[in-house]
């Protein structure tokens, strides 16, 4: 019985060669091209910048050439919502469905290898965001901040520590909370003229004030030539610290640039020393709901695309599921801003989106099952 079940769902096998290769060649195609109206866009709206830095092309160039994994990720699911309307709409079109009907193979035996498709590409994605775009991601970055934009980017060690230098000192930061405006855990090094310690300031937390960074206790430490040491507690004060909350920040990786390991470990960092983690939590539950995103498109796309154009012309079915897959990306954005608010849990905020939209397409396809 069950092998007569698995027999019922499974096509034959060079049905599923057909279908599948007809997607992955459209697939391709649609990849590509997003991809480069992706670049294309994205140079354009940059072209100001480039100009008023007056970058080089090779920076230019290999700036977008180590954004281009992260796009891949991005265009991927929108690629095969497109690629599954287009090829079923034109097995559709050419009545290769009602032919296909017609010899005894069912929907859902049309549906079944374009499914398992969707499925492995969504697995790859995951490996994909997780071996490769972060490499990739923290390079682009370093090109558009140190060669494109001509500044110095503060060097972070491990996983959220901070260190830059000022003309006569440097510092190190544990960790910026950036919802609060704010370093944590700042230790300033002051050098005299021949580069010798001269003194030591440790400061729990500073906050920026909108023109300065403030502090309400701290301790100094000056050492004299000697060798001896003075202690003195600090009151409130500021310190002349010439970087703005958005350059430090331009030192804070982004989620994109940490595999799902580096990411958990970040957050254990972050709680350890008592902030928040919300947004990052929120990221890390991305990581994994995203490249499933592919599977959420094909369920939308598939009842869609199998729909008989006696009824409904081609450019209708496309338009249709577009705009169905765009309507995920706003709710998508929306439950995400509200879990980096802390408005709604971390699971819920980066999963929900998936789920009301698998129930829409499950909904749609078993209707045509």
């Amino acid at each position: 019985m069950i092998l007569s079940a698995v027999a019922a769902v499974r096509p034959p096998a060079i049905l599923s060669r057909y279908l599948v290769g007809e997607f992955l060649r459209i697939l391709a195609l649609s990849v590509t091209g997003f991809v480069i109206l992706y670049v294309i866009v994205d140079f354009f709206d940059r072209f100001d910048d480039f100009l008023k830095h007056q970058a080089s092309l090779s920076a230019i160039l290999r700036y977008f050439v180590f954004k281009v994994p992260l796009i891949v990720t991005q265009v991927t699911p929108i690629a095969v919502l497109a690629s599954l309307l287009l090829s079923l709409g034109g097995l559709s079109r050419h009545n290769e469905l009602t032919a296909m009907q017609a010899c005894g193979v069912g929907t859902v035996q049309v549906v079944a290898p374009l499914l398992a498709t969707c499925i492995a590409l969504s697995v790859l994605t995951l490996a994909w965001n997780e071996a490769v775009v972060p490499n990739f991601n923290r390079r682009a970055r370093y090109i558009n901040t140190v060669e494109i934009k001509k500044r110095e980017l503060p060097t972070i060690f491990g996983t959220s520590e901070l260190w830059s230098h000022g003309k006569d000192a440097f510092y190190n930061v544990k960790a910026l909370d950036p919802a609060n405006r704010a370093l944590v855990g700042l230790t300033l090094y002051r050098l005299d003229s021949e580069f010798n310690l001269k003194e030591v300031m440790e400061v729990p937390i500073a906050r920026w004030d909108g023109r300065e960074w403030s502090f309400e206790k701290g301790i100094r430490r000056r050492f004299a030539p000697d060798g001896q040491i003075e202690a003195e507690a600090l009151g409130a004060g500021v310190l002349g610290l010439r970087e703005t909350p958005t350059e430090l920040l331009a030192a804070r990786r982004e989620a994109e640039e940490f595999n799902g390991f580096a990411l958990r470990n970040v957050i254990a960092s972050l709680r350890e020393k008592g902030l928040d983690a919300t947004e990052y939590r929120v990221d890390l539950h991305l990581k994994l709901a995203v490249p499933f995103i592919s599977v959420v498109m094909a369920l939308i796309a598939i009842p869609i695309g199998v729909r008989n154009l006696r009824t409904s012309s081609l450019a209708a079915n496309v338009g249709t599921g577009l705009v169905i897959g765009f309507s995920y990306w706003v709710v998508l954005a929306l439950t995400v801003s509200l879990g980096h608010s802390g408005a709604l849990p971390p699971v819920l905020a980066a999963w929900s989106a998936n789920a009301i939209f698998t129930g829409i397409g499950a909904f749609f396809l078993l209707g045509h099952a």
